[in-house]
């Protein structure tokens, strides 16, 4: 406020100046050069006046338009945020359907093929079991039996089918058994029976996140060499899987309670939760795949 009074005292001075000059000038015209020399500091002081006011006005009335500018920029700048979290969106489901027609057209087993299902639900109320309810079913050839993949490996195998759905049990789930081999890095592939641990218990937000517990690959020979970062496949002994199929791999192996056999955890590499398509294996009409 003080410096906006010196600003309009200043600017009142120069005035009376400028005034007195033009009366001089039409009474004595013989002082107009003395005059106007004498006046040019006060015609430089009103000049200073003009623009010191005008940075006021702009400042006084420019404000609010300023304020709704920056709002508008700020709505923008949050539209964008929102385009670019959208397209991120369309870009990893983009790659995650290029992954999955890539594994449909290369995994299919000579004699079979690959039926895609959504995966209608799964999960339930015992965090010890699953259940995946898929959209296909007997139409589409699937029936019990019959193996689940997906890009990232095995999933688990069909228990019943009707017409148009059918039900499968995944690997994680507590009663699943499924033999596997260890290939490890430094000796001969070991053999074990793999466990579904089910889902993650003792942590409340574990559980109400249904993250999927490591599996359990039991009785594995004594003096095998197992150590973490070995992988698991499918060994194909017994008929239910095909063998070579990804399993997961080991987090950790030690002997068991009987100190004869070695027991591993071992990692999953489908995240079963998270799951929305799959894929049956389908032998063909003739048989085939199993």
């Amino acid at each position: 406020m003080n410096s906006g009074r010196r600003i309009l005292l200043v600017a009142a001075a120069a005035g009376a100046a400028v005034a007195a000059v033009s009366l001089s000038r039409a009474l004595f015209p013989a002082a107009d050069a003395a005059a106007q020399e004498a006046n040019a500091p006060w015609g430089r002081a009103v000049a200073a006046a003009r623009r010191a006011a005008a940075v006021v006005r702009d400042g006084l009335f420019a404000g609010p338009a300023a304020a709704a500018r920056r709002d508008e920029l700020e709505r923008e700048v949050e539209s964008l945020r929102a385009g670019a979290a959208a397209l991120d969106a369309l870009r990893a489901e983009n790659a995650r359907l290029r992954r999955e027609l890539g594994f449909a057209e290369s995994a299919a087993a000579p004699g079979g093929r690959l039926v895609a299902c959504e995966v209608l639900s799964g999960g339930g109320v015992d965090p010890w079991r699953m259940r995946l309810i898929l959209s296909r079913g007997t139409r589409d050839g699937i029936e019990p039996g019959q193996t689940v993949l997906s890009p990232e490996g095995l999933v688990g195998r069909v228990v019943s089918a009707t017409a148009t759905s059918s039900r499968a049990i995944p690997l994680c789930d507590g009663e699943s058994r499924v033999a596997v081999e260890i290939r490890s890095r430094s000796g001969a592939p070991a053999r074990a029976i793999l466990s579904g641990g089910g889902f993650a218990r003792g942590d409340r937000a574990l559980e109400a996140l249904r993250v999927a517990a490591p599996f359990t690959a039991d009785w594995i020979g004594r003096s095998a060499d197992v150590a973490p970062g070995d992988p698991v496949f499918t060994s194909g002994l017994g008929g239910v899987y095909p063998p070579g199929v990804k399993v997961g791999i080991v987090v950790s192996a030690e002997p068991d309670e009987t100190r004869l056999w070695q027991r591993a955890r071992v990692a999953p590499h489908v995240d079963f939760p998270a799951l929305r398509r799959v894929f049956v294996l389908v032998p063909d009409s003739d048989g085939g795949a199993p």
